[in-house]
């Protein structure tokens, strides 16, 4: 089973390149990032199809839900 990865700040260039590395190595990868700073979403664009991508702040309540929805069974 493959396991699942989440990545904050998954669209600055650093957590972006992050995301990169992690999906070739055949992870699931889930981005929580709130599209501010340096975030740009075109860092993800030859990627962003085999991830899942949240437009959302870190310490949002609602990124608990998220990792609920994505935990390994």
């Amino acid at each position: 089973m493959k396991k699942t990865i989440l990545v904050t700040g998954g669209l600055g260039f650093i957590g972006s390149n992050f995301v990169k590395l992690l999906l070739k190595k055949a992870y699931n990868v889930v981005v929580v990032d709130n599209h501010s700073y340096s975030s740009n979403i075109k860092n993800l664009e030859s990627v962003k199809r085999k991830c899942k991508i949240y437009n959302i702040d870190i310490n949002s309540i609602k990124v608990i839900n998220i990792l609920k929805k994505h935990k390994p069974s």
